[in-house]
Protein backbone atom coordinates (compact mmCIF):
# COMPACT_ATOMS: atom_id res chain seq x y z
CA UNK A 1 0.00 0.00 0.00
CA UNK A 2 1.45 3.58 -0.71
CA UNK A 3 1.49 6.11 1.44
CA UNK A 4 -0.21 9.30 -0.12
CA UNK A 5 1.80 12.84 0.14
CA UNK A 6 -0.66 15.60 1.65
CA UNK A 7 0.24 18.72 0.70
CA UNK A 8 0.97 21.16 3.65
CA UNK A 9 -0.03 24.75 2.56
CA UNK A 10 -3.11 26.17 1.96
CA UNK A 11 -4.65 26.98 -1.39
CA UNK A 12 -5.10 30.40 -2.71
CA UNK A 13 -8.46 30.64 -2.42
CA UNK A 14 -10.34 31.90 0.40
CA UNK A 15 -12.79 28.74 2.55
CA UNK A 16 -16.30 29.28 2.10
CA UNK A 17 -16.56 28.16 5.53
CA UNK A 18 -14.06 27.92 8.75
CA UNK A 19 -15.18 25.13 11.29
CA UNK A 20 -12.89 25.88 14.54
CA UNK A 21 -12.19 22.73 16.62
CA UNK A 22 -9.53 24.47 18.63
CA UNK A 23 -9.28 22.89 22.10
CA UNK A 24 -11.75 19.83 20.84
CA UNK A 25 -10.45 16.43 20.09
CA UNK A 26 -11.38 15.47 16.84
CA UNK A 27 -13.75 12.57 17.68
CA UNK A 28 -15.83 15.42 19.65
CA UNK A 29 -15.74 18.26 16.83
CA UNK A 30 -16.22 15.33 13.69
CA UNK A 31 -20.30 15.99 14.09
CA UNK A 32 -20.05 20.02 13.58
CA UNK A 33 -17.51 19.31 10.34
CA UNK A 34 -20.26 16.76 9.45
CA UNK A 35 -22.74 19.54 9.54
CA UNK A 36 -20.79 21.88 7.64
CA UNK A 37 -20.27 19.37 4.74
CA UNK A 38 -24.17 18.96 4.62
CA UNK A 39 -24.36 22.62 4.35
CA UNK A 40 -22.05 23.33 1.74
CA UNK A 41 -22.73 22.89 -1.70
CA UNK A 42 -20.79 21.65 -4.37
CA UNK A 43 -17.57 23.16 -5.24
CA UNK A 44 -17.00 24.51 -1.64
CA UNK A 45 -14.02 24.92 0.08
CA UNK A 46 -14.48 24.30 4.01
CA UNK A 47 -11.21 24.73 6.30
CA UNK A 48 -10.86 23.01 9.60
CA UNK A 49 -8.91 24.41 12.45
CA UNK A 50 -7.84 22.08 15.45
CA UNK A 51 -5.10 21.53 17.60
CA UNK A 52 -5.87 18.00 18.00
CA UNK A 53 -2.45 16.48 16.39
CA UNK A 54 -4.74 13.85 15.43
CA UNK A 55 -6.45 16.21 12.68
CA UNK A 56 -3.42 14.47 10.14
CA UNK A 57 -4.74 10.92 10.50
CA UNK A 58 -8.45 11.62 11.40
CA UNK A 59 -9.34 14.26 8.42
CA UNK A 60 -7.75 12.34 5.51
CA UNK A 61 -9.86 8.91 6.72
CA UNK A 62 -12.84 11.69 6.81
CA UNK A 63 -12.13 12.42 2.73
CA UNK A 64 -11.04 8.88 2.31
CA UNK A 65 -14.84 7.59 3.27
CA UNK A 66 -16.80 10.40 1.32
CA UNK A 67 -16.81 11.88 -1.60
CA UNK A 68 -15.11 15.24 -0.64
CA UNK A 69 -11.75 15.75 -1.56
CA UNK A 70 -8.25 16.74 0.85
CA UNK A 71 -6.84 19.22 -0.69
CA UNK A 72 -3.88 20.49 2.36
CA UNK A 73 -3.34 20.29 5.86
CA UNK A 74 -1.23 22.72 7.29
CA UNK A 75 0.41 22.89 10.36
CA UNK A 76 1.85 25.91 12.72
CA UNK A 77 3.26 26.25 15.71
CA UNK A 78 1.50 28.34 17.79
CA UNK A 79 3.13 28.76 21.35
CA UNK A 80 5.74 26.73 22.49
CA UNK A 81 4.00 23.38 22.96
CA UNK A 82 1.18 23.60 21.03
CA UNK A 83 0.23 22.96 17.28
CA UNK A 84 -2.31 24.18 14.96
CA UNK A 85 -3.57 22.24 11.94
CA UNK A 86 -5.71 23.82 9.33
CA UNK A 87 -7.47 21.14 6.96
CA UNK A 88 -8.88 21.71 3.70
CA UNK A 89 -11.53 19.96 2.46
CA UNK A 90 -13.04 20.55 -1.23
CA UNK A 91 -17.25 19.85 -1.22
CA UNK A 92 -18.09 16.78 -3.39
CA UNK A 93 -21.87 15.72 -4.08
CA UNK A 94 -22.05 12.31 -2.22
Amino acid sequence: MTETTIPDSAPDVEPDMTVDNRGRGCASGIARVQRALEDLPAGSLLAIKSTDKRAKEEYPKLAEQTAHELIAIESDRTRLLRREYTTYLEIHSE
